[in-house]
């Protein structure tokens, strides 16, 4: 089933309105989680995305990740994980800084899944990334099959 047009709501309080309630937050950086105020997420973590992530297979039902795929920054290994984690017909949202996706082989790795059957692609496109900057990056929705 392809869906025409997906608006995102990266606010924590639209997801509650929409009855996602059990939310988890992860960063690199202890100081960026201490940021955070109490209320916004169920659980917090302090996570390098890099390595195996912690969580049980088939845990989530969604997963977003903006602002982590972006030069020196997590690398396209990641999505493995990402797919591991995700409920089978769960959501995956990330961004891809433009400048890195072929540069860091996000390109060929997001062809892999898609050719071996871990994810549909629902959007890829881009989008508005860093405004002062005029800097891109590639949306991409995908669903695990």
């Amino acid at each position: 089933m392809k869906l025409q047009k997906i608006q995102l709501f990266f606010s924590t309080n639209m997801l509650r309105i929409k009855s996602f309630n059990n939310l988890t937050g992860v960063d690199f950086s202890q100081d960026m989680l201490d940021l955070i105020p109490t209320e916004t997420y169920h659980t917090v973590d302090l996570i390098d995305l890099n390595e195996p992530l912690k969580y049980k297979d088939n845990t989530f039902d969604a997963l977003l990740c903006v602002g982590a795929f972006t030069y020196g920054h997590v690398k396209a290994h990641a999505l493995n994980e990402f797919i591991r984690i995700i409920k089978n017909q769960g959501l995956i949202c990330f961004t891809i800084n433009e400048g890195i996706y072929k540069e860091y082989e996000f390109d060929k790795k997001i062809d892999e899944l898609t050719t071996n059957s871990k994810w549909e692609i629902i959007e890829f496109s881009k989008s508005t990334y860093i405004v002062n900057k005029n800097i891109e990056a590639w949306l991409c929705i995908a669903r695990k099959i």
